[in-house]
């Protein structure tokens, strides 16, 4: 760590923070150390956080207690965590129709406005409270210090930008803000070769040590350096989130920026969910903040993650249903820290596809399917009926005979020889408007 981020992150944050009478330094302090509890520390930790929010929620939060209410349930039947998995889970629906019941009655601090950027298709509007925020700004501080990066590291993000107008002061605090902790943003929503080639000369005039982007701006650059033979000098590690990493896409970052990438994991509702550490053997949960289970999965892999924010206490989210899919790890990391383990996130629920005979097929296995398809740069795969399949393919040239072939015939494999598959050359992927790609589209919602 360099002098300027020891002195940042041990003296004048703490300072700042302290001031305004917020918790972010005191939460950064305990996440340090309670990262190497044992498992059964994190877990007792965890369950009196559970209960102290599960009486909040039953006893001042109104759609809470009707909801438990009406399937019988009261809050002297929670004695364990088989008990707790017995309530009802919370979706996106549930909270963008009854958004004033599932705040608290109770005084919880100031709520904060928030809101997700909609790639479900519907943005959902929730609230926060400022203790709430410091427990996510410590679980992402810690997320990115397992990598190196600390605060105040010249750090480049490639990454999403404020929508819509902005106040003279909201960016002069935030160019502040980020002039201090010594971060350049890159916004990577508009995608062309000029972009990458500005983010090259960039990163040469701002010697970044750290680059943090989603996976897919990481890849594009990562091309642009290894097709040009360009190099940026210094940097130690790349922070990749907001989409799955692929074995693919970390060797191709790797290759191109010759640093380790470091996967991350977190939504808007909850900011950092789980991070890799430096073993990568999968990505820690931040179990003080949040409790995180995975619903039930008939084959037994990967099932639909249930999120359960310990700390907001304004708009309590308990057991919601988050649109992802993802494996929980069944052994613990060498790396000596107790936090349970997610081993891989697979997706969106909304970019599954199916198949006739009702199994469920993750997006991470065309990564896997196009690999070995040189002429393939980018893809999008949409089902537009459980009959039918559109491949939307950005060819570096002429997709071959072989190559199609191959194609036709795994995707006859995963679906059935009567599904109809139309292969397509385009010349982009659409992007989300978050700047966000979808590897996999499916039935029903807009490419």
């Amino acid at each position: 760590m360099s002098i300027y981020s020891r002195v940042l992150e041990r003296h004048l944050i703490p300072a700042y923070y302290n001031l305004r009478g917020r918790s972010y330094s005191k939460t950064r302090d305990l996440m340090e150390r309670s990262q190497w509890w044992s498992a059964d520390q994190t877990q007792e930790f965890q369950w009196r956080e559970l209960h102290r929010l599960l009486e909040h929620a039953f006893h001042s939060v109104p759609y809470y207690r009707n909801k438990y209410a009406s399937v019988g349930i009261e809050l002297g039947d929670i004695k364990t965590r088989e008990d707790f998995a017995q309530l009802p889970v919370l979706t996106r629906d549930e909270l963008n129709a009854h958004r004033g019941e599932l705040c608290s009655e109770a005084p919880a601090g100031r709520l904060i406005p928030h809101a997700t950027g909609g790639s479900s298709g519907i943005p959902t509007r929730f609230f926060i409270t400022a203790e709430s925020y410091d427990w996510r700004c410590a679980a992402t501080a810690r997320a990115y210090s397992w990598s190196g990066c600390r605060i105040g590291e010249p750090s480049l993000y490639l990454w999403g930008a404020p929508v819509g107008r902005v106040s003279r002061f909201q960016k002069t605090k935030l160019d502040a803000y980020r002039f201090l902790r010594r971060e350049r943003m890159i916004a990577t929503f508009q995608q062309t070769p000029e972009l990458w080639e500005t983010t090259f000369k960039t990163a040469l005039r701002f010697r970044p040590r750290y680059i943090v982007g989603y996976v897919s701006s990481l890849e594009q650059l990562a091309r642009l350096l290894l097709a040009r033979d360009l190099r940026i000098p210094g940097i130690k590690a790349v922070i990749a989130g907001a989409e799955p990493v692929s074995q693919a896409s970390r060797d191709l970052v790797i290759e191109a920026f010759h640093a380790p990438l470091y996967d991350t994991y977190g939504s808007r509702e909850f900011m950092s969910i789980a991070a890799e550490c430096e073993e990568h053997h999968g990505l820690h949960i931040h179990a003080e903040n949040l409790l995180v289970e995975t619903e039930a999965s008939a084959d037994g892999g990967a099932s639909e993650l249930l999120v359960t924010d310990l700390h907001n206490y304004g708009m309590p989210f308990i057991r919601y249903r988050i649109g992802d899919l993802g494996t929980m790890a069944d052994s613990p990391c060498p790396c000596g820290r107790g936090l349970p383990m997610i081993q891989r996130i697979e997706g969106r629920v909304l970019e599954v596809l199916r198949t006739r005979d009702g199994r469920a097929v993750s997006p991470i296995l065309w990564r896997h399917v196009l690999k070995d398809v040189p002429e393939v740069k980018e893809f999008q795969i949409q089902q537009v009926s459980l009959d039918e399949i559109i491949l939307s393919l950005v060819l570096a040239r002429p997709l071959a005979h072989q190559s199609e072939i191959l194609l036709r015939h795994e995707m006859a494999k995963i679906f059935s020889p009567s599904t109809r598959l139309t292969i397509k050359g385009v010349e982009a992927i659409p992007k989300l408007p978050s700047g966000k790609r979808r590897l996999s589209v499916g039935i029903g919602q807009p490419a």
